[in-house]
């Protein structure tokens, strides 16, 4: 006990801090003071990131110097995108090189309905100040607007029962989105395929679930690969209602048993990939398995 005492007084006495002439710097700015980093030898650098610069500009930096008691603002050209990110919430120096990285990070990025909070870091060398901004510039929306294909297997090997859950479960999944930020389209394979509606069928229909209430079951075999090449040949087009900036997604719904099909997977996913089309595909059936499609989500 007596040992560890001496070597907790030992490192009170080792702790750099000067308690009889401290060194007070006064500033009339909100949130002075919360993130303070050392930099050079002769001073700090304090962060506001609570002063109210402009209209939706928030967060002061200030250098403050030892040697004169008093702290001068570091001007910086803040991007007009960078709505409130409150600058100077987060501070870090390094000393060789002496740099510093001063961060907003609460910056408002609205995109349509929805909010993201970002932010903006500053990579700074004195005496200049000359910032590099990290990121450049925000990352852009993300596609709000989906085209969704259901590609359906309607061969022989699947059973009425599995062939209406299919049904079922496309009807389920379309109910839950609306239009026009995302529509559907619906093909049905076999060794032969049928396209029951495209986009524009959905967009323009009254009632979008009634369209599924003509499909019949096609039986056949099973021609899973040229199904796909078709789906991106045919229906991710405009002439079908597909829409430029959407996100592209197609949804094999199948037992997994590809049968007598010329084509294979190795001859239309790569159109597929190169199209930006994002693909699931969804098993039905007792005892079957979906096949090793590496380019696809299963579940």
């Amino acid at each position: 006990t007596l040992s560890l005492l001496i070597l907790c007084l030992a490192s009170s006495l080792c702790f750099n801090l000067d308690t009889d002439q401290p060194t007070t710097f006064l500033m009339e700015s909100a949130g002075f003071g919360y993130s303070v980093v050392q930099y050079a030898n002769s001073w700090v650098v304090v962060g506001a990131p609570q002063e109210i610069k402009a209209a939706n500009q928030t967060g002061s930096l200030y250098q403050c110097d030892y040697r004169t008691g008093k702290c001068e603002p570091i001007r910086l050209k803040i991007p007009p995108e960078a709505v409130n990110m409150s600058l100077g919430l987060s501070l870090a120096a390094s000393t060789n090189p002496s740099q510093l990285l001063a961060c907003g990070p609460t910056v408002h990025h609205t995109c349509k309905e929805n909010m993201y909070l970002t932010g903006f870091c500053f990579l700074l060398v004195s005496p200049s100040w000359q910032a590099q901004r990290l990121p450049a510039a925000l990352q852009e929306c993300p596609r709000q607007e989906q085209d969704i294909v259901f590609l359906i297997d309607g061969s022989g090997s699947i059973s009425f029962r599995d062939f209406t859950k299919m049904l079922n479960f496309v009807k389920a999944v379309m109910s839950q989105f609306q239009r026009p930020s995302t529509q559907f389209s619906l093909m049905q394979f076999s060794d032969h395929s049928r396209v029951h509606f495209t986009f524009k069928d959905f967009i323009y229909s009254s009632n979008p679930l009634g369209l599924l209430d003509s499909v019949y079951q096609l039986q056949g075999f099973t021609y899973t690969a040229t199904a796909i090449q078709m789906v991106t040949n045919q229906l991710f087009s405009a002439s079908s209602g597909a829409r430029k900036d959407a996100s592209k997604i197609l949804i094999v719904i199948t037992d997994g048993q590809k049968k007598g099909d010329p084509l294979g997977y190795e001859d239309v996913i790569p159109r597929a990939e190169a199209a930006g089309i994002i693909r699931y595909a969804v098993g039905v059936g007792c005892g079957n398995t979906l096949p090793p499609l590496p380019p696809f989500t299963s579940s």
